[in-house]
């Protein structure tokens, strides 16, 4: 079983533009170590074919992670694990279903403070990349976009420059477009009461080229002392650890386990 000897029940929720598939490697390897995990693909990414210029909210494309956990028996405790953007359903998830998540993991993800307004700026990228992005306008060329696809072409410049080649071939061929009306100016509130209770870990991704160096990452994703994270960890991977540091983030997901349930 190897540091936790007690099996946890992980739930993996992807980034922008990817789907549950991305967590292969890491099901696997938890699988294999006899824990559970379980991977979910939100709305219109993954195996759901929702047009993603046809989701209209963050409610919306979030809506198969409040499912899965709505399902959960109530002596289901899980640790929730979100990566980019994946970090807003996560935070979503702690307020609503505080009583079912033991701990929470933001790998490379977003760890807002409440209140904080989702909007387009959230998915900035550099500009060097920003010429590789294309958009559909799914409300017509007068209006912002709905949606947004970073070329094949710079995807493994960019997200994945440690990655095994065959990690990117596969991600070249299932990665889809990022609904932006998920962006929409809402808000993701939460409370003391509820979300505060949940132990968080962020873990850096060091060699980062989408969030940028530790440093800079702590000062976007970590700035609100009231939404500090109980732990912070580092781990030696471009911005998709799952591929580039597989074994090391395994290693980090059971020692979680075993110190937060």
């Amino acid at each position: 079983m190897g540091v936790s000897s007690k099996p946890a029940h992980f739930v993996f929720v992807h980034g922008g533009g990817h789907g549950a598939w991305c967590w292969y490697k890491t099901v696997d390897l938890l699988r294999r170590a006899g824990h559970k995990a379980t991977a979910v693909d939100l709305i219109s990414c993954g195996r759901d074919h929702t047009d993603p210029n046809h989701v209209e909210s963050f409610l919306d494309y979030n809506e198969p992670l409040m499912e899965l956990l709505s399902n959960l028996p109530d002596n289901d405790k899980i640790i929730l694990v979100g990566h980019d953007l994946g970090g807003l359903s996560v935070t979503y998830a702690m307020e609503h279903f505080h009583d079912k998540i033991s701990a929470a993991i933001f790998l490379a993800a977003m760890m807002l403070p409440s209140g904080y307004p989702l909007t387009f700026d959230l998915y900035e990228l550099d500009p060097t990349v920003g010429q590789y992005i294309e958009y559909t306008f799914g409300d017509g060329v007068q209006n912002i976009p709905t949606s947004l696809y970073v070329m094949e072409k710079v995807q493994a410049e960019v997200f994945y420059h440690l990655s095994p080649s065959e990690d990117v071939v596969l991600a070249s061929l299932l990665s889809k477009p990022i609904p932006l009306r998920i962006l929409d100016g809402s808000t993701i509130e939460f409370t003391p009461e509820k979300h505060g209770k949940i132990p968080r870990v962020y873990i850096k991704t060091l060699h980062d080229r989408v969030l940028g160096p530790p440093e800079a990452q702590e000062e976007a994703f970590l700035c609100d002392p009231d939404n500090e994270p109980t732990e912070v960890r580092e781990i030696n991977s471009d911005h998709s650890a799952f591929f580039s540091a597989t074994k090391e983030l395994h290693q980090h997901l059971v020692e979680i386990a075993a110190k937060y349930t």
